[in-house]
């Protein structure tokens, strides 16, 4: 009986999906589109890019790493509840985010088009 119990506990932990990142719309109008980014404990995303100047609020904060396609890495230290104002990336540049702490890390991002 208890062999059949962890047998079928290492199967179910095989299973489980792994926590993906979430980009949950907010609004969109004529100037601004505006999305909250959930971004669970040791996941990342794909890569891409920001075109558009925007500002983001660190709804629940933490170290959020953005790593270029040549390795290149750079973190951002989110604090809860402030605003930080970034700028279009530079043309031809992309990256990925990636957090690899043991903490979800909320932002809502209001981008101005």
């Amino acid at each position: 009986m208890t062999v059949r119990i962890l047998v079928l506990s290492a199967l179910m932990f095989q299973t489980a999906a792994k926590p993906e990142m979430a980009r949950v719309p907010q609004f969109e109008n004529d100037r601004a589109v505006s999305w909250r980014s959930v971004i669970p404990p040791h996941t990342e995303s794909t890569l891409h890019r920001h075109d558009r100047y925007r500002t983001v609020i660190a709804i629940a904060g933490g170290a959020l790493k953005t790593v270029s396609p040549r390795g290149d890495v750079t973190t951002t230290n989110y604090e809860t509840g402030k605003a930080y104002w970034q700028a279009p990336m530079p043309p031809g540049a992309m990256h990925k985010d990636v957090n690899d702490t043991d903490r979800t890390i909320e932002l809502v991002v209001v981008e101005m088009k």
